[in-house]
């Protein structure tokens, strides 16, 4: 995903997007996840995590494949739509297995550690994978001058996918599915949902979530643009690539950090993701005003280091209060509120980037992502919340 993701807003407009259609083609790609996304969450819980995240691999393949053979705005729209679907069946599937069989064996009370491991495996190969997307256009451009110079990145991208679908069904094992075999969808989806409705804490995560979603679309949509414009082209497109390495890297600090913070029994969860959205969403402003590289590099990266930190307790707490039977459902049902956000995030600030700028643009997300701080002040302290027997639906 890193090769991609460096120049992912440059590849758009190299393909016939424009700035002010680069937010209809991530509501198009977020459309597809929110149609696509609760439904394969259940499904994974019902027939098994390894066989959805297979599917969506291969979907993912057609959709790059897509992109790398077009110019043009509505086969754009399209590959993203499949890029999409292909994100929706792959949250949460392998995820929920590797989590579930953690909690099997080790309990819940060292899960915070368990998931800094998964976040620490996935940061280091994005960071690597955005260090190569910035180097490889220079290097496709030299060698194939004719073609478009990111098809590198989407050549790459295809071809790591497709060994990533056969090391997966080598190597990753299915356990048996024993609980939601026998029952309906429809029912699975009702005790799903009211696993949720009977939790106030799940319901503030979970909004949660989606405030991230709105708020940190406009930071990823429009970071590359803004450096573009600060370093006056898009020649240097190593500059970006070591940009979005580094993000990855500086996440890792912050999971480091975190943990140590977390070992310490005595610290409040909720109080730490207050104190963390206030300080992102102060970077958030922060950042609309630099216009240098190295200071913006610097206050993106802090930024990033701070979103690292946060991801590991909010990850636990909301892992914590799923039952295993519905990680799946449930974890697909937090993306997908995450990706509504997302949508609306992308339509606000195409709508309004063309008179505030993407400074105003910024600036305006940083202030919703401080409030959203608010939430987790009326999260409970205990990570140990015992589920209602909702008994039979």
């Amino acid at each position: 995903v890193g090769i991609g993701t460096t120049v992912m807003s440059l590849m758009m407009l190299s393909k016939g997007s424009t700035v002010e259609t680069l937010g209809l083609i991530t509501s198009i790609y977020s459309i597809f996840i929110v149609a696509f996304e609760f439904p394969s969450g259940v499904l994974s819980d019902k027939i098994g995590q390894k066989k959805i995240y297979l599917f969506s691999l291969a979907l993912s393949i057609i959709g790059y494949s897509i992109v790398l053979l077009t110019s043009n705005l509505l086969w754009l729209f399209i590959g993203f739509a499949f890029y999409g679907i292909s994100r929706a069946f792959s949250s949460g599937s392998v995820e929920a297995l590797f989590i579930n069989q953690y909690i099997n064996d080790h309990g819940k009370d060292s899960l915070h550690q368990f998931i800094s491991a998964m976040n620490t495996g996935e940061t280091l190969g994005l960071a690597t994978g955005a260090l190569l997307g910035g180097v490889i256009p220079l290097t496709w451009e030299q060698a194939f001058p004719s073609q478009n110079k990111y098809n590198g990145n989407l050549v790459i991208q295809i071809i790591v996918l497709i060994v990533l679908f056969f090391i997966s069904l080598a190597l990753v094992t299915d356990p048996h599915i024993r609980i939601h075999k026998n029952i309906s969808m429809w029912r699975h989806i009702r005790k799903s949902l009211s696993v949720v409705a009977q939790n106030r804490n799940l319901i503030l995560l979970i909004l949660g979530t989606m405030i991230w979603g709105f708020c940190f679309n406009a930071v990823e949509l429009y970071w590359q643009p803004q450096v573009k414009s600060i370093l006056g082209g898009e020649s240097k497109t190593w500059i970006f690539g070591i940009i979005n390495s580094a993000y990855f890297f500086a996440a890792l600090i912050g999971v480091g950090i975190i943990n140590l913070i977390l070992g310490n029994r005595n610290r409040r969860p909720n109080i730490i993701l207050f104190v963390g959205r206030l300080s992102i969403g102060l970077l958030i402003i922060l950042l609309s005003f630099q216009s240098s590289i190295l200071l913006f590099s610097s206050v993106y990266l802090s930024l990033f280091m701070v979103n690292g930190m946060m991801n590991i307790p909010e990850g636990t707490l909301l892992n914590t209060l799923i039952p295993d039977e519905n990680r799946s459902s449930l974890l697909s049902l937090a993306s997908l509120m995450m990706q509504m956000g997302g949508i609306t995030g992308s339509l606000t600030f195409s709508a309004l980037v063309g008179t505030m700028k993407i400074g105003g643009v910024w600036g305006l997300s940083g202030v919703v992502f401080a409030l959203s701080g608010l939430l987790f002040l009326g999260i409970g302290t205990s990570t140990k919340v015992e589920q209602k027997d909702l008994g039979p639906l």
